[in-house]
């Protein structure tokens, strides 16, 4: 799962060209994703990963710093067996490691018993995009994790310095999709399946937070051999809280009780049964 932060629906339609050009070719799925609100990243990322509302889950804003309480698809990975691996800012560390984040010690996290297998978590939000990716792809192939997290920030930094109508918002977009064009193909080749996403958009002053369209609505790529369908349907929104248990879905796996669920009607129209 690419997990691309700050990235608007739009801006990924026009700028992703590799990305969109395996869709048109019907290689995968292209749909739309409609955030929670608070539409701020660690709200979101709760809302991902546990497939609750921040009124249910407690995470309500960015200065929620403690562990998650909810059941998330780390949880449901590791009682069945399947390892975890992330590359990604240290808000997911403190959701799912353990909180506050210690920037020492919890940078680098190796622990098959515990709700991520494997970590690698940075704190500046300039860290490079190229750094994250490559970390990811070292821990993919040294681990074979079932399900891996890669969480690039350099979207949402461009995004918040110069707003979403910039030169430097677009070019940061342009350069998720070279890195995407440099390791997805690698990817399908070994059978993976492949979802890419954000946590939220952003608006033209470089912000986010409330609910208009920019940055509430996101978009959701998906390769998988379990697809019926390729192409796009972005006439279908998935509410962002469908999204943690679309990945057991993908994995084979129950989602938790508490998980809200993929639509039946996006069920049956994108899967084979």
């Amino acid at each position: 799962m690419v997990l691309v932060d700050g990235m608007r629906d739009d801006t990924a339609r026009e700028r992703l060209g590799f990305v969109e050009g395996l869709v048109s070719q019907g290689g995968g799925l292209r749909a739309r994703v409609q955030g929670i609100l608070p539409s701020l990243s660690r709200p979101c990322y709760e809302a991902i990963c546990t497939g609750t509302q921040p009124v249910k889950n407690g995470v309500v804003s960015n200065d929620t710093v403690r562990q998650s309480t909810q059941t998330s698809i780390f949880d449901v990975f590791h009682d069945h067996r399947l390892a975890s691996a992330v590359v990604g800012y240290h808000w997911l560390s403190e959701l799912y490691c353990r909180a506050p984040f210690d920037y020492v010690l919890d940078r680098e996290r190796t622990d098959p018993d515990g709700r991520i297998s494997h970590g690698r978590f940075y704190f500046e939000d300039s860290y490079p995009d190229s750094h994250v990716f490559a970390e990811a792809e070292a821990l993919r192939i040294r681990y074979r994790p079932d399900f891996l997290l890669i969480h690039p920030m350099g979207v949402d930094d461009a995004g918040h310095h110069f707003g979403a109508g910039s030169k430097q918002y677009a070019g940061q977009v342009l350069r998720i999709d070279m890195l995407l064009a440099r390791l997805l193909p690698g990817w399908l080749q070994e059978g993976c399946d492949v979802v890419v996403t954000a946590d939220h958009g952003m608006d033209e002053f470089g912000l986010h937070g409330g609910s208009d369209d920019g940055v509430r609505r996101v978009p959701l790529y998906l390769f998988s051999t379990l697809l019926t369908k390729g192409g796009l349907d972005t006439e279908r929104i998935l509410e962002q809280t469908s999204l943690a248990a679309l990945f057991c879905r993908l994995l084979g796996v129950p989602p938790a009780i508490t998980m809200e669920s993929v639509p039946s009607d996006i069920e049956q129209d994108w899967f084979h049964n």
